[in-house]
């Protein structure tokens, strides 16, 4: 048993404290080595047999990002069909994205390994599960640098990839 480090732990538990699903953002320009830095916990997250299968695209593009949320007025209209009265007009007064807003949006897709790999046999989900825990870090890592995160799900998969430029058999997560 490794010996705990309490300046560590209270470090890593005020982390996991702070960390929220913004959806106000500074339009403050994000550095290329915040984002490198920021990217850097992909070569460390766990994956299921070290296959680390993902692919990150950054996206600072003013078009690119009007067009994800282009897709993302079409899915919000529809989401907002499934409510009525007062749920839909709480629903109607959300705020629940920031990609015009943000400085800079990543996109995280599953992007499956070429081959078998170990441990998907009985759970094939598991590298996508791997992908799900490296955006977790990710997150925690974005809250340790003071900067913001949102997790944007009302967006169509196959319109996002139309959208951004992402590698063929990628699937936007």
């Amino acid at each position: 048993m490794t010996a705990v480090n309490h300046d560590d732990l209270d470090a890593l538990w005020r982390v996991l404290a702070t960390r929220r699903d913004h959806r106000h953002f500074h339009t403050t320009s994000v550095s290329r080595e915040t984002i490198e830095r920021l990217l850097a916990v992909f070569s460390v997250a766990p994956s299921v047999g070290l296959s680390q299968p993902w692919h990150v695209t950054v996206v600072r593009d003013q078009a690119v990002r009007e067009a994800v949320h282009a897709g993302f007025r079409e899915v919000r209209a529809a989401e907002a069909e499934r409510f009525s009265g007062k749920r839909r007009e709480l629903y109607n007064t959300l705020r629940l994205e920031g990609i015009l807003q943000a400085p800079v949006g990543l996109v995280v897709s599953h992007l499956p390994p070429e081959g078998p790999v170990l441990g998907t046999t009985a759970m094939p989900a598991a590298s996508e599960y791997s992908v799900i825990s490296a955006i977790t870090l990710l997150w925690l890592a974005t809250t340790a640098e003071g900067l913001g995160m949102g997790w944007v799900s009302l967006l169509d998969p196959e319109h996002l990839s139309d959208a951004v430029p992402i590698p063929e058999g990628a699937r936007p997560l």
